[in-house]
């Protein structure tokens, strides 16, 4: 994904009030670096599935066995074979979106739990790695193992439905794995995230209208990291926002769920969200002292030596909390 600042995001003020389930939801839409507002009040259900990190970890050491996970690869038609058949196993319904988009050969998958009818929820992450180790100080031809840098947001959404199979959610929920996401060139528009591109031009099996928000996961098992509060989400979904946030916090996740603003960044919910109006979270590592995304991105190093199972602990432990707390109603926009 590419980086990029837009100033004029979060000038806005104003306030949102929602009642819906027995909530309460408040939260202000203005943007700041302080804590979320003392006002926002979800209540965690007790009763909720216990996260893995030790499972997740794993879940990352089988995608990168398969070796590189570049489309129109074997390493990658295996790694995308493994992926199909674990997500039927934990009782998914799956759906295979596949095409060409700008020349590349697509392979999103599509694993769906819960009701067929109503409205629907995203949770998603990349799951090919880059080609080539563009930011490499010795080797930037070689390929990059993508541990954190697809896999980790993926191990996770795996867990997840595993989760899901044992306690299902009683709201429809889509785990969506895009194809071709780190493929582009810096400076070259949209040349990033072909594979939610495609989708977005033909959405299959549900359309677009369906779905209520979502969340997307990406460079989400480094060691320190640190998730600001991405620019677009800021924009698109403020409310969604403040309240996972909210719930990292409650938990004790604070250290890694930073309430800063971060950086506008062109990665898959940026599409969704700008492109097909779904309201999007961007949970993305980002250091708040500007020094870019994690040291070993796009660079050979990427590979499982920099997961840490505290970092994925903490961004699991948060999503099931939230998800098992939230509606597809509560964040519909009004």
């Amino acid at each position: 994904m590419e980086p990029k600042v837009d100033w004029s995001l979060g000038r806005g003020g104003g306030a949102a009030l929602l009642l819906l389930g027995g909530l309460l939801f408040t939260a202000c839409t203005n943007v700041s670096p302080t804590p979320p507002s003392p006002k926002l009040q979800i209540s965690i259900p007790a009763e909720r599935p216990t996260f893995s990190s030790d499972s997740a970890y794993e879940l990352i050491a089988r995608q990168l066995a398969f070796g590189p996970r570049i489309p129109g690869t074997a390493s990658h038609k295996r790694a995308g074979d493994w992926l199909v058949s674990t997500l039927r196993r934990w009782g998914a319904r799956l759906y295979e979106h596949t095409g060409v988009y700008k020349g590349t050969p697509i392979r999103n998958i599509i694993a769906s739990f819960g009701p067929e009818g109503g409205k629907r929820v995203i949770l998603s992450a990349h799951w090919d790695s880059r080609p080539y180790a563009d930011r490499d100080p010795s080797d930037q031809r070689a390929p990059v193992p993508g541990a954190n840098d697809g896999a980790s947001g993926v191990a996770i959404l795996l867990e997840i439905a595993r989760l899901l199979a044992q306690k299902p959610l009683p709201y429809p929920i889509d785990i969506i794995l895009w194809d071709a996401e780190d493929l582009g060139q810096e400076g070259v528009e949209d040349s990033y995230c072909l594979g939610s591109q495609l989708w977005l031009s033909e959405p299959k099996p549900y359309p677009i209208q369906t779905y209520a928000w979502g969340i997307h996961l990406d460079m989400v098992g480094g060691r320190d990291a640190t998730f600001l509060q991405e620019g677009h989400s800021r924009q698109y979904a403020p409310l969604l926002l403040e309240a996972i946030w909210t719930v990292a916090q409650r938990l004790g996740h604070q250290r890694y769920f930073v309430s800063l603003p971060g950086d506008p960044i062109i990665d898959d919910p940026f599409y969704l969200s700008a492109r097909g109006g779904i309201p999007m979270v961007n949970i993305i590592q980002r250091d708040p002292m500007g020094k870019g995304f994690f040291p070993e991105w796009h660079t050979t190093r990427d590979d499982l030596s920099v997961i840490d199972k505290a970092t994925l602990q903490a961004v699991g432990e948060t999503l099931v909390a939230f998800l098992y707390a939230a509606s597809p109603e509560t964040f519909v926009p009004k």
